[in-house]
């Protein structure tokens, strides 16, 4: 591993793009990105669409469909407009950035964390090579144990590290265990919200608590930046209570923010009676 693709943790500050700067950043990535009333939205799924800066609380005028060739989409609402909310995004986030330290976490946390720093080094990354090298293997053990999410292949992931932009744009830190890559974190953050965008551990690494160390040490570089205020840390996966614990105990509580949801009816009662808990992510309903 290049020293020179590292920087000390206590460097690390989460850049921090406008909403056109990731309109930019997006389109350079493939995603197609379309711009409605001055917000840019993408296609989460198949005729489905939410705004690209997921937690911008829109006016009840922005909050319309971007495109006619739709089934629905979603988006939160400003607070003078969370009137005509009909849903809610049930998300995991921490508003208390500015403050946020030790003592913002339970004893137990605050233990395992300093055991994470005795047994391993968290660094950011400056460049991707170390991914380049030792990521995949981090991410197979990681999809071993969770079958979270499809397991790309390793060309697609490569692939995926290829661009520039992923460091110009993003926040990378890495947990290293005498040199090696134990897991990392990345995430990047747009107007005053920060989102941790992936979590991956190695299971072998799982007893240096790195998990709490990269999550702990993304939201001190978030205070660096001076102006994140909330930081994201994915949907309220009320399936998985273990999932649940570990994110409420590093601050991060499941909250349900305001939203319009539109859907083709028919399309809904499927998702409600087949998949009942990503119909609760998607509308914050039963």
């Amino acid at each position: 591993m290049s020293e020179e693709q590292t920087r000390d943790v206590s460097e690390a500050v989460v850049p921090v793009m406008t909403e056109a700067e990731l309109a930019n950043w997006q389109r350079s990535q493939g995603t197609k990105v379309i711009c409605h009333r001055d917000r840019y939205w993408r296609e989460t799924a198949f005729g489905f669409y939410e705004p690209l800066h997921w937690m911008a609380r829109l006016s009840a005028q922005q909050a319309t469909s971007p495109t006619v060739l739709s089934w629905g989409f979603r988006t939160a609402l400003c607070e003078d407009d969370s009137v005509v909310a009909n849903g809610s995004i049930p998300i995991h986030l921490l508003t208390n950035v500015a403050d946020y330290d030790l003592q913002s976490l339970g004893s137990n946390r605050r233990n395992h964390l300093r055991r994470c720093y005795k047994r391993s080094r968290i660094v950011q990354l400056t460049g991707l090579a170390l991914l380049q090298e030792q990521g995949y293997e981090v991410i197979f053990s990681s999809n071993q144990r969770t079958a979270y999410a499809k397991l790309p292949s390793k060309e697609d992931y490569l692939a995926s590290l290829s661009a520039d932009s992923n460091v110009a744009y993003q926040l990378f830190l890495a947990g290293l265990l005498d040199g090696k890559l134990g897991g990392y974190i990345s995430g990047y953050a747009v107007s005053g919200t920060a989102y941790i965008q992936d979590v991956k551990i190695a299971t072998e690494a799982f007893s240096s608590y790195i998990g709490i160390g990269l999550a702990f040490e993304f939201v001190q570089a978030c205070r660096r930046s001076g102006s994140i205020h909330e930081v994201v840390y994915g949907l309220h996966s009320r399936e998985d209570s273990a999932l649940c614990v570990f994110k409420e105990g590093m601050g991060f509580p499941a909250k349900h923010i305001p939203t319009k949801i539109e859907m083709n009816e028919m399309i809904g009662q499927f998702i409600r009676s087949r998949y009942p808990h990503k119909y609760y992510r998607l509308t914050g309903r039963e």
